[in-house]
């Protein structure tokens, strides 16, 4: 993180950051920080205690000073530091927040925790329900719409989000909704509405109620609705079709989501190492819900990896490289493409997500009365006694099922609704 030396001039120079936070440390007063956000630049001090809970017996705490402008930087130096008093006649030395942390007086039963601590703890803390922690992906993900939708709440301490008024509250989410939909606003609130209920656990002495509920009560919040997009009857030619406008990297990742029911990330993110074209064989370790993924290869999708190898950049990891990163100066941190449903319905003028295009596999498998296989295929959870324990069923087992859903789907593509079924000679194998 930057450090510099505080002063007037300095702070008053650094400008607003674009998008998130930026934190600053004072060279010349430890632990003083400056949080500059995207409004508002606020003090904050951070320091190590002893916490024998953790692999390296040590914790970092931060505690929110306060707002530049509200308090200067004498101020916050003073609060850090501590001061002396004059109490009945005697000096009396008052602790700082650095020594108050250091002596474990800074919980005072959470009275001090903020908004922004409790984000840090909900995340490293808390556990999924199968007992793992949260992917990295999905706290950056949670963290930055936090961030994003809640800055100026954050330094706030528990007492001062329990005093969150039903006015404030329902304004904010208002104000959410008109800049990012309903959906955009039901999404951020249902994840601040978390920390804070984990908040009242982990400290019921500083605040016992969540603010929040009022958007429930009130039924303020809209109500999120199954999505059932799919591709039906002609769709699938105009998908096709319409997929031609994108790069072939890209065209090719949607027809790898198709032929398999992927899910985004598992298709854009698709590396090399978990790909046997010799096996036709592909192996997804790290899937949605943490059970990695072994399938066969269908015809049809040998095609597009063969096509891709061909290709392939020397090096690059990927089967779906973003073209970016063959460029010297790359906007794609991922490294591989990003499969947008914006764009997705923009070039196929259809109402499709990538989410759809699993559907769409899905309902097919089932249009053809193939059921469990298409359940496996897919990576969803057979919790029944026969699947924990009896189900001996392999990737050579799921290849004549699939071949025979990739042949619906590619016939769907090419010829549209009414064609002759014809069953091709690699029906039930490639």
């Amino acid at each position: 993180m930057p450090t510099m030396k505080f002063d007037k001039r300095s702070i008053d120079r650094l400008p607003f950051a674009s998008k998130g936070q930026i934190d600053y440390f004072d060279t010349e007063t430890p632990g003083l920080g400056l949080r500059v956000g995207t409004k508002a630049k606020t003090f904050f001090a951070k320091t190590d205690v002893r916490d024998l809970s953790k692999p390296k017996g040590y914790r970092t705490v931060k505690k929110t000073l306060g707002r530049y402008g509200d308090i200067t930087l004498e101020q916050a130096k003073r609060m850090i530091e501590g001061r002396t008093e004059v109490q009945n006649g005697e000096k009396v030395f008052v602790p700082g927040a650095r020594l108050e942390m250091k002596n474990g007086h800074s919980a005072d039963n959470g009275a001090t925790v903020t908004l922004e601590d409790m984000l840090d703890f909900y995340f490293s803390e808390k556990k999924r329900s199968d007992g793992r922690p949260f992917k990295p992906a999905t706290v950056k993900g949670y963290t930055r719409i936090i961030v994003r939708h809640f800055e100026t709440w954050l330094p706030l301490n528990l007492p001062e989000v329990a005093k969150l008024t039903p006015e404030t509250v329902i304004a904010r989410h208002g104000q959410i909704a008109g800049e990012h939909g309903a959906y955009g606003a039901r999404n951020a609130f249902v994840m601040l509405t978390a920390i804070i209920n984990y908040a009242i656990i982990r400290h019921p002495g500083a605040i016992t109620a969540n603010p929040l509920n009022v958007l429930r009560l009130g039924k303020h919040m809209k109500k999120i609705e199954a999505r059932t997009d799919r591709l039906e009857g002609n769709d699938f030619k105009v998908f096709y079709d319409g997929i031609q406008k994108f790069n072939e990297i890209t065209r090719d990742a949607y027809l790898i989501c198709l032929y398999h029911g992927l899910r985004s990330e598992e298709a854009a993110g698709l590396k090399w190492e978990h790909v046997n074209l010799e096996k036709r064989e592909l192996f997804i370790p790290d899937t949605k819900n943490r059970r990695p993924l072994h399938t066969p290869l269908a015809r049809q999708s040998m095609e597009v990896l063969r096509r891709r190898q061909e290709q392939a950049p020397e090096g690059n990891p990927f089967v779906f490289p973003s073209l970016t990163t063959l460029r010297r100066h790359s906007t794609n941190k991922s490294g591989h493409v990003r499969l947008m449903a914006a764009e997705l319905r923009y070039k196929t003028g259809l109402n499709i997500t990538i989410h759809g295009l699993r559907r769409s596999f899905i309902t097919t498998a089932r249009r053809l009365k193939i059921f469990e296989d298409a359940d496996r295929l897919t990576n969803h959870v057979d919790s029944s006694i026969s699947g924990r324990h009896y189900d001996g069923t392999g990737v050579d087992d799921l290849r004549g099922p699939l071949q025979v859903i990739a042949n619906e789907i590619e016939r769907l593509m090419l010829e549209g609704v009414g064609a002759k079924v014809i069953q091709l000679a690699t029906a039930h194998g490639v």
